[in-house]
């Protein structure tokens, strides 16, 4: 089914997706491998780092070994993405508030959500593509030696553990049966879940996490361009610049083979991703190869915030640039069009906001809209303004508008003759019978957005209330 968000539901998601959290640990020294496709024929990793005892000055080896399962292999990049999608995931649902007692490591959430998430196509491949990831994800396990230091001990100890310990997962078409046999029995949705391990929750909760805006992470197409993204957000937040050894970064940071250890080779797998950082303006990024005797750094630097275009140049660059539509994309956009045709492509893709047309974002629909040479086609009941033009009829929006109303004002009516008790169960039936609704008000009461969560469980109410009392969507 075609998901349809309005504008609210589309600003709110958006907002979700600006808010997301990785682990840090796992962001330097990788369990994933640079390449598409798993890896079975690495077993193990180590990665070792000299240090002096905080105590005796001693010089101590620590170490973190990551040993893969032999039948599903290394997680792959993809794989990654399925991870990020749930931390987000458990972020939301308040695993990763600091100090906040939560004994719970279990999260809830459905393949359909993982996809959503992370902007995949609801399609077979994608769902088995989820499934495989947690299969390669629940093989890994990491021994720490001498890597936790006990304050009160004041000494190193070893821990070992894994990242997920338990899932619980629902096929496609299981869930599908699951789902209908519940909606029959007026039970609660079925859901499948991960159980992480302790030292991850320890992890979460101590508020060892980077921050990560999943929305630019989605944009990027290279897989290991995301990584990079998520690995310089941990170092970027209070500095702005980075220098890390070329080889750690491609072998320990990225998950290139360390058999590929030529420093041309790696310079040379490792440009793509960058430069699609820089092609997207992310941290407005720059960077350069250090090289001395023995040795390779690559120093990438954190540039400033891109400044809004002054009130001195033009009013209308201004508001496609606040629209979200690039300053090049803008500037083009001006040269090629009339500000006549710019306006009304703006109010067109607010139309789409607004009444639930979109199937991307606000300001990825505009952009399309410019890049056009003609005019798209306009969407039924757009208000079009035409100077030289008088209807004396009523226009179709007009027309359409007022349908509206008058569905707004039935559905009311019939929500204020139905009682206290009948008006549950309608509430109940309608959430159950609208899953993608149920899962954004489950999202919203989880981070707080009690309104929001209302607005979702209206919106199912008057679709259920639709589709049984005969009128038009």
């Amino acid at each position: 089914m075609e998901e349809r968000i309005d504008s609210t539901n589309e600003a709110e998601f958006s907002a979700y997706l600006k808010s997301g959290r990785f682990e840090m640990n796992l962001l330097e020294h990788s369990i994933s491998s640079a390449d598409t496709k798993p890896d079975k024929d690495t077993s193990s990793l180590v990665f070792a780092r000299e240090d002096k005892h905080p105590e005796t000055g001693v010089s101590v080896e620590r170490s973190w070994k990551i040993t893969f399962s032999s039948e599903y292999g290394r997680p792959t990049a993809k794989d990654d993405d399925v991870l990020v999608a749930l931390m987000k995931l458990s972020q939301a649902s308040g695993l990763m508030t600091s100090g906040a007692g939560n004994e719970e490591t279990k999260v809830e959430f459905s393949s359909y959500q993982i996809l959503k998430i992370l902007g995949w196509k609801d399609c077979g491949p994608n769902y088995q593509a989820v499934d495989d990831a947690l299969n390669r994800l629940g093989g890994v396990w990491i021994v720490a030696s001498n890597y936790w230091y006990d304050n009160a001990a004041k000494e190193y100890v070893d821990r070992k553990f894994g990242i997920i310990d338990d899932v619980y997962l629902y096929e496609r078409d299981k869930y599908q049966k699951a789902r209908r046999k519940a909606i029959v029995d007026g039970k609660r949705m079925p859901k499948s879940w991960i159980r992480w391990s302790d030292v991850m929750i320890e992890s979460f909760q101590a508020g060892y996490v980077a921050k990560l805006d999943i929305g630019k992470y989605r944009s990027i197409k290279n897989p290991v361009g995301r990584k990079l993204y998520r690995y310089l957000g941990k170092h970027f937040w209070n500095k702005n610049t980075h220098t890390v050894s070329l080889k750690k970064l491609c072998h320990e940071k990225l998950g290139y083979r360390k058999s590929e250890n030529r420093i041309a080779k790696l310079a040379q797998k490792v440009a793509p991703a960058i430069q699609e950082l820089q092609r997207l303006r992310l941290f407005d990024l720059d960077h350069e190869i250090v090289r001395s005797y023995g040795k390779c750094d690559i120093r990438f630097k954190k540039g400033k915030r891109i400044q809004k275009v002054s009130q001195a140049g033009s009013p209308l660059l201004c508001r496609l640039i606040d629209f979200g539509v690039s300053k090049k994309s803008a500037r083009e956009a001006i040269e090629r069009h009339s500000a006549e045709r710019i306006e009304e492509d703006i109010k067109d893709a607010n139309f789409r906001r607004d009444n639930g047309l979109l199937k991307g974002t606000h300001a990825g629909c505009l952009y399309s809209m410019l890049k056009s040479e003609s005019p798209w086609a306009r969407p039924p009941g757009f208000n079009q303004v035409r100077k030289k033009t008088k209807v004396k009829t009523k226009p179709v929006a007009q027309h359409i508008e007022s349908r509206e109303i008058q569905d707004q004002e039935k559905f009311q009516s019939f929500l204020d003759n139905l009682d206290t008790h009948e008006r549950q169960a309608f509430e109940k039936r309608a959430i159950q019978s609208m899953p993608m609704f149920a899962n954004m008000q489950a999202d919203a009461i989880n981070v707080g957005r009690l309104q929001a969560a209302k607005g979702y469980l209206l919106a199912a109410m008057k679709l259920e209330w639709k589709r049984h009392s005969g009128v038009e969507s």
